[in-house]
This record gives C-alpha cells, sequence and structure tokens, in this order.
C-alpha cells in the first residue's frame, strides 16, 4: 500500500500544482495605461527688447507623475493682447484660451534650435502694433506642454508687459588699448524712438563675442553701467574681440533694454613693450663684473637682455644671445682699466623690449691697490 501510493503521489503532487497556477491565473480589472504628461511650467518671463517681446522658459525635465520628461511633442506659445485699463492679475485659464492667439507650435526640434542655457528662448515682434497704439496695450503670454497623445497639464504661469518707448542703441563706440585693458566709450543718444525727450536711459549693457555671426555674446558687467564708458580687464591678447552696448531703459519688472549697437571690431595685438627694471647695480668682485636688478612688473615678462658697450656713444654688444630669466648676470670677459656701460631691458612674451636700465662700471687694473672693503673692486653709477 505505501509503495501504490508513493507511486501515485508525484501525479497527485502534478495535478495540485495545475490547480494553484489555475488559481494564480486569474487576472482581475485591466490596468489603465500609463499617462505622462510634462509639467506646466511656473518661470516664464517676459523682457522687452526694443520693440520685441522676448520670452524665457524652462523646458520641463520631468511629467506629472515625477517620471523625466522627454522633450513635448508640441509646445505653444499664446499671447493675448488687452487694453491698458482690461485689468490686471490672472486670467482664468477658460478665459485665457477663448480670446489668446497661438504665436508658435514647436516641434522638438524647433526646440532644441532655440534653446539657451536650458531654457527656451522666443521673440514675438509684434506684427502690426505701431505707436503710439502699442505703448497703450498689454500683452499676456503663457506657454503648454502638450505629449505624444496631445495631452496637456495646462498652461503656465501667466506674464503682462506693458511696452515703453526705448531709445535707439548708442553709436560712436571707441576703444583704446593698452597692456591692461580695453577702453570703450560711446555718444548716449538725445532722445527716444517715438521722438519723445529726454532718452529714456537707466543704464548700459557691455557685451563681447568672438565671432560676430552669434547671437548670445557674453555681458561683461554685473549690473548696468551708469556712465558711458567701460573698462574690459578680462581680454586676451592674439584675439579679435566684438563689442557692442546696449542702453537699460527700464530696471522694472518686466524690464525693457535696447537692442544691441553696432559691433565693434577690437584686434586685441600686444604691442606693449615692459617697462624697464626700476633698479640697476653692479659692482666688480674678483675681476668679473656681478650685475643685479628688480625685476619690471609686468605680467607677461619672458626675460631679460643684457648689453655693454665700452664707450658712451658705440655699439652695444648683446651678452645674452638667448632670453636672460634671472635678475642678475656675470659677465667675466670684463678687462681691467676700462669703464663699461652695461643696459638691461626686458622682454615680454611677444617680444616687445622695453627701455633698458643703465649703468656704468669701472673695472681697475690688475695689481692695483686691493679694494676697501671686502674684496669688491671697482665702482658703478647708475643713469
Amino acid at each position: 500500500m505505501l509503495s501504490a501510493f508513493r507511486s501515485r503521489s508525484p501525479a497527485l503532487l502534478g495535478a495540485a500544482g495545475l490547480l494553484l497556477l489555475a488559481a494564480c491565473a486569474k487576472t482581475g480589472e485591466p490596468l489603465p495605461p500609463l499617462v505622462r504628461v510634462p509639467r506646466p511650467a511656473a518661470d516664464l518671463a517676459a523682457r522687452q527688447l526694443d520693440r520685441a517681446v522676448w520670452l524665457r522658459v524652462q523646458v520641463p525635465e520631468w511629467n506629472t507623475d515625477g517620471s523625466p520628461a522627454e522633450t513635448p511633442a508640441v509646445t505653444e506659445v499664446l499671447r493675448v493682447a488687452e487694453d491698458t485699463g482690461g485689468g490686471a492679475g490672472i486670467l482664468p485659464e477658460g478665459d485665457f484660451l477663448a480670446r489668446a492667439q497661438t504665436l508658435l507650435r514647436l516641434a522638438p526640434v524647433q526646440v532644441s534650435a532655440r534653446v539657451q542655457g536650458g531654457s527656451l528662448l522666443v521673440r514675438d515682434d509684434l506684427p502690426g502694433e505701431e505707436p503710439p497704439q502699442l505703448f497703450r496695450r498689454t500683452f499676456r503670454y503663457a506657454v503648454r506642454f502638450i505629449n505624444r497623445r496631445n495631452q496637456t497639464a495646462g498652461l503656465s504661469n501667466q506674464v503682462a508687459i506693458r511696452l515703453v518707448p526705448v531709445p535707439p542703441p548708442p553709436a560712436g563706440i571707441r576703444s583704446e588699448l593698452s597692456q591692461d585693458r580695453v577702453r570703450l566709450t560711446w555718444v548716449p543718444p538725445s532722445r527716444n524712438s517715438d521722438g519723445s525727450t529726454p532718452a529714456r536711459i537707466a543704464g548700459y549693457q557691455v557685451y563681447r563675442g568672438e565671432d560676430p555671426a552669434l547671437s548670445s555674446p557674453q555681458k561683461l558687467n554685473e549690473e548696468p553701467l551708469t556712465e558711458p564708458v567701460f573698462e574690459d580687464r578680462s581680454f586676451l591678447f592674439d584675439k579679435t574681440y566684438y563689442y557692442t552696448v546696449s542702453i537699460v531703459a527700464s530696471l522694472q519688472d518686466p524690464p525693457a533694454e535696447t537692442s544691441p549697437s553696432r559691433a565693434l571690431a577690437v584686434e586685441a595685438k600686444d604691442v606693449f613693450p615692459p617697462a624697464a627694471p626700476p633698479r640697476l647695480d653692479g659692482l666688480v668682485e674678483n675681476g668679473v663684473v656681478v650685475l643685479f636688478w628688480v625685476a619690471p612688473d609686468a605680467r607677461d615678462l619672458a626675460g631679460y637682455r643684457v648689453y655693454r658697450r665700452e664707450f658712451e656713444t658705440g655699439p652695444a654688444e648683446l651678452l645674452t644671445r638667448d632670453l636672460w630669466h634671472i635678475p642678475s648676470f656675470r659677465d667675466e670677459a670684463a678687462r681691467g682699466g676700462r669703464s663699461y656701460y652695461y643696459s638691461v631691458s626686458a622682454v615680454d612674451g611677444h617680444g616687445n623690449e622695453g627701455p633698458p636700465a643703465v649703468v656704468t662700471i669701472e673695472v681697475k687694473p690688475a695689481g692695483s691697490a686691493p679694494p676697501a672693503r671686502g674684496g669688491v673692486e671697482g665702482g658703478f653709477h647708475r643713469h
């Protein structure tokens, strides 16, 4: 009996397993498909540039369920134009959509082409709006992101802007290049573009680029400048820079700025030699002339050249075939009974040689009276 039971137990166990699998295979209600919708933006900002409105908004990184977001299938930019007296505040979403004009419907590739620093930049040139009507209206903007299933989480924050008359960009930009700075000056305008006076000037912005075709040069000043002058001390030689200047017409929110001026090309070529060593001294020790000097204050100092001549107006002999890199030199070829005129000049990394520092050294003849102090013979005279 026991053996018979054992022989049948695998079959019984298999049947039990089938029953268990059948019970586990029973399904419940079908789950809804995952819906991944980009989060609505909360950082939409607007500013006036000349007679256009620039919008900036960050491309969504997350969906409403917390999952990483892809670039939206469609990005819509919407605008509502209203009379200035139309009221402030936020329009209900339904009212905004009912009154809004769709400015742009951007595909992912179009969004990528407009992204700078992680934010989408959009320009609205307000076609058909002419002064004074342009300055009597308020323009309200919002964006919304739509996924591949034509679903959206709604509008972004709304921004409203009222344009103000701005002056033309500065003219007459000039540059002055020196060893450590590019100094820019320009002429402020006297009136606004609509003819009103005085010109609306709250400050200036200075931009610098290395390619005139680029649309996003580097802004050099942290805060708007109050005077029509700027010194660029962060430039490098052997480059060509393109400087533009714009006028900040309003510092209020939203700010207003003019378009940039015509670019001024500045070729930063180093033609500025270093100064002469501020102190050159010398002495004669055991028949050898020893020169020593203080290095000049030069950020691109590369070395020195040391010269010697026997007569004050005679030709100078270069004693250092290659640039000398330490502020001292030993001339072991000087002969006794003669006076020498030594000069040391500094040379920068671009080969510019500065004016010399000069000292006269008298070498006494061999066998003459010993020096008065410390084994040092001869004297010197600085020029």
